[in-house]
């Protein structure tokens, strides 16, 4: 059951306006007050909060994606545009490297549930 917001008289209403610094001829909309359960779980819905992401999965499975002695030289850093993977790549002969091979870690990321929304892969030094 929802509390009702208290009701002020006009004159008290204009006392905490002027506290508030507004116009005091103010009258704020009044708004019934909702169960939070039900926004905490529209809010962790709507920003997915909880939910494994792609990101996420690509993290798990980073060994199997760009094999075992690449792994440790480099790491995903974001996804831009939800079709192209950044990869930070901390050597320049890794880089070459995985730039040699960047069709096999894209079949590699098609393995990943939802990995085949990556179609490119760009590799940054650092």
């Amino acid at each position: 059951m929802a509390k009702k917001p208290y009701k002020f008289s006009r004159h008290v209403e204009n006392l905490i306006a002027n506290l508030r610094g507004v116009p005091e001829d103010y009258s704020p909309i009044v708004r019934e007050t909702k169960d939070m359960g039900g926004v905490l779980d529209k809010i962790l819905d709507r920003h997915k909060i909880g939910v494994n992401s792609l990101e996420d999965r690509i993290r798990e499975n980073w060994t199997q994606i760009v094999g075992p002695g690449n792994a440790s030289h480099c790491n995903p850093v974001r996804i831009e545009r939800e079709r192209t993977l950044i990869i930070s790549v901390s050597n320049p002969i890794i880089r070459q490297e995985l730039q040699f091979n960047k069709s096999l870690v894209l079949k590699n990321l098609k393995s990943v549930r939802n990995g085949n929304r990556i179609l490119n892969v760009v590799f940054k030094s650092g």
